[in-house]
């Protein structure tokens, strides 16, 4: 069976190395060298796996090390910045107070300093206040005066115009009221003269309407007398012949009623 022995024949080589028995001083200082080389490298080998393994632990202890020292320099530069922070923000918070107070002095000054000044100008203002009253009144009483004066002035000068409107308005009125009566009196007699003769014409009229209608009204009130007469007697007739008719009936009635009595007493 064919065996695949490789680019270098590797293999082949080894066997012929091993087994081979070299009989002179160069093949055996070959194989000597190549027997202390294969002696050396595995002796290397050794102490390589022994130093890598002694080194492995090392590194092991070394990072443990590492490990635990990285913590406690961690924690303790964390406590330190905490402790710093906090020593910061005290500081900060007594330099912000100490502010506060300083500016708390300031506005107290300030708003004291302000009262003090607005008090100044108010009193000032009421002063100039008072003064500019003072002379505004002052002012006012003259131009009320003055101005009374004008209105009492006008109102002489309107009232005679108004008495001299007034006077010619009267005398243009009464003329008006003279002719306005003449022409009312004129129109009534005129008037009445037309009423008169309007009313003599329609009782002439009107008594002439009453005798037609009386003559007509008489005419049929007697037709309506005899018809009412003929209505009556006929039915008078009638009422009379009902009258005989009903006591004939209730006689009747009285002469049976009168038997079963009779009829009734000769059963007992």
């Amino acid at each position: 069976m064919a065996v695949n022995q490789g680019m270098f024949n590797f293999q082949q080589i080894m066997d012929d190395f091993y087994k081979s028995t070299p009989t002179d001083e160069g093949g055996k200082a070959a194989k000597q060298a190549y027997q202390g080389n294969l002696v050396q490298t595995g002796f290397d080998s050794v102490l390589a796996q022994q130093l890598a393994t002694h080194n492995s632990a090392l590194a092991q202890e070394n990072m443990n090390q590492q490990a635990d020292l990285e913590l406690r320099n961690q924690s303790a530069n964390m406590e330190n910045e905490f402790n710093y922070g906090m020593q910061s923000m005290e500081a900060q918070f007594n330099y912000e107070n100490t502010f506060a107070d300083a500016q708390h002095g300031r506005d107290i000054g300030m708003l004291s300093a302000t009262g003090e000044q607005q008090r100044q100008n108010i009193s000032a203002q009421g002063q100039q206040d008072r003064l500019q009253q003072i002379t505004e009144g002052e002012q006012n009483r003259v131009t009320i005066g003055a101005q009374g004066e004008q209105d009492r002035q006008n109102l002489a000068t309107q009232g005679n115009i108004d008495l001299n409107k007034i006077g010619a308005q009267g005398e243009v009125d009464i003329g008006k009221i003279g002719a306005q009566g003449s022409e009312e009196r004129a129109n009534i007699s005129a008037q009445g003269t037309q009423d008169r003769y309007s009313l003599e014409t329609k009782g002439t009229q009107d008594r002439l309407n009453i005798a037609s209608q009386g003559a007509v009204d008489v005419t049929k009130i007697g037709a309506q007398g005899d018809q009412d007469v003929r209505k009556i007697g006929a039915t008078g007739t009638e009422e009379r012949k009902t009258m005989q008719e009903g006591d004939k009936i209730e006689a009747a009635k009285s002469n049976r009623q009168s038997a079963r009595s009779r009829s009734l007493a000769r059963s007992f």
